[in-house]
């Protein structure tokens, strides 16, 4: 527990953290702050919070995984690598991040064993590190990039931060909504009466999404294009829940008495595109990647019918 000194006010939560905490990273910092271990006065506040003379904050460190750093040697879908980043397209049940029951095995014990396999392109000493810059659940498949020195892991970051990243998913949904357009602006944080899920609550960090229906079932499915304009925990599964149509094969955020799991192998969505600016050349760039073999063998089971046309929908749900 830290009480801050009033000369230490108006600082940023995780600046202040980062020099208490030394051990720790600003990432591993706020990875930390997202799984709800750091308090400050007994609540959660963001990482850009500005702290005040007198408050407490409480960090509640979890164990640490003895894997965490090996490198493994792994068979990686990477479609983009230069020196300093990679773009990788994640398979679905691939988990990205070592933690308790999958201290081996991941995305960045593969990374690793990736990178130390290649050595330095530039020769340093030290080879170049993977930095997640930010997460896909494990039964999401699709595009993430990695920053492979501190530099450019903070700028990709940043860029995430400042909502100046593109990011698009592809999902299928339960239920047909009643518009081809719409927008879900519903502030989202920790469930009050599960800490391990989110929800939509007045006190939760706002959150917008726009989406579009691509494609109508017969079975009452829709395929939905959707983009995300913030990037909180479970924001796409969070929303569609809220809105009344939860995404396929989600075992967590569904509708009551409805089981999905049989029909599909796991949660029905996929990170199609992805778009930032380089931080080291400033130059713009996009990545595609198609609906994965798994997903589209689900949709080939199901019987298309037209779409109909109607207005977009605006404003929240």
């Amino acid at each position: 527990m830290f009480q801050v000194d009033p000369g230490e006010s108006k600082k940023r939560l995780d600046h202040y953290l980062a020099q208490k905490c030394l051990p720790f990273s600003r990432s591993r910092i706020q990875k930390i702050l997202d799984e709800g271990l750091i308090t400050v006065n007994g609540g959660e506040e963001p990482a850009s919070y500005k702290i005040r003379g007198g408050d407490l904050i409480t960090v509640r460190i979890p164990p640490p995984a003895p894997s965490e750093e090996a490198p493994e040697e792994m068979d990686l879908d990477i479609i983009y690598e230069d020196e300093v980043l990679l773009v990788i397209n994640k398979p679905p049940q691939l988990v990205v991040h070592p933690a308790p029951g999958h201290r081996s095995g991941t995305l960045l014990n593969g990374l690793l064993g990736h990178l130390a396999k290649n050595g330095d392109p530039e020769g340093r000493e030290d080879p170049p590190r993977a930095g997640l810059v930010h997460r896909l659940d494990q039964d999401t498949s699709g595009l993430m990039v990695v920053g492979k020195t501190p530099e450019v892991l903070d700028a990709l970051m940043g860029q995430f931060k400042d909502r100046k990243v593109s990011k698009s998913y592809v999902a299928l949904v339960i239920g047909i909504p009643p518009t081809k357009r719409g927008t879900i602006d519903a502030p989202i944080g920790r469930s009050s009466s599960d800490r391990k899920k989110f929800a939509v609550t007045d006190s939760g960090k706002p959150s917008l999404t726009r989406y579009r229906v691509m494609t109508t079932y017969a079975e009452g499915y829709a395929l939905v294009d959707i983009t995300l304009l913030t990037g909180r925990t479970h924001q796409i599964r969070v929303h569609f829940h809220h809105l009344g149509y939860p995404l396929a094969g989600d075992p967590v955020y569904k509708k009551r008495g409805v089981r999905t799991e049989k029909e599909f192998p796991r949660i029905m969505l996929h990170a199609a595109k992805l778009g930032f600016t380089h931080p080291v050349t400033g130059e713009p760039m996009s990545f595609t990647s198609p609906i994965p073999v798994d997903m589209q063998g689900a949709l080939d089971r199901l019987t298309e019918r037209p779409l109909a046309e109607t207005r977009p929908s605006t404003g929240s749900p």
